[in-house]
């Protein structure tokens, strides 16, 4: 069967926030994310983010109730080396689970073909870490104590 369109990546997610000024810095300070391009001042354009080194979109961020009940995360891949130098910077007070409480270096989940940590944004969005080279960044882990 011929598709009707061939797609050759994801662009872009959107998120509801309540104060773009305070979910802009936290997708700075946390996830290394900037605003691409100048941000519209009208509340009713969305912001967008994207990583630091690329200009392809990852994030829009719209004014309004975020969204409630499971299966609402949003993931973000990371190199073990990545992975490894964000679980160092924990505990940190940006960074808590959907229960409020801080994450640890050890508050990864392993699934074998995936580590992950799970935590949620200012506004509870949840927001997965996650990193495939997982031997790599088992080995670097298990040194943290």
């Amino acid at each position: 069967m011929t598709p009707l369109v061939t797609t050759d990546r994801l662009d872009h997610v959107h998120l509801n926030v309540t104060n773009r000024t305070a979910s802009i810095a936290w997708y700075g300070r946390v996830l290394g994310l900037r605003v691409l391009g100048e941000a519209n001042p009208d509340p009713s354009h969305p912001v967008f983010l994207a990583p630091a080194d690329t200009s392809r979109l990852c994030l829009s961020l719209f004014m309004g109730e975020p969204a409630s009940g499971p299966n609402r995360n949003i993931a973000f891949h990371a190199k073990a080396r990545d992975f490894v130098a964000f679980a160092r910077y924990l505990p940190n007070p940006d960074v808590t689970n959907h229960k409020g409480q801080p994450l640890t270096a050890h508050s990864f989940h392993d699934y074998g073909m995936a580590l992950n940590f799970d935590f949620t944004d200012p506004d509870g969005n949840h927001i997965e870490l996650v990193t495939y080279e997982c031997d790599a960044a088992r080995a670097e882990l298990s040194g943290l104590t």
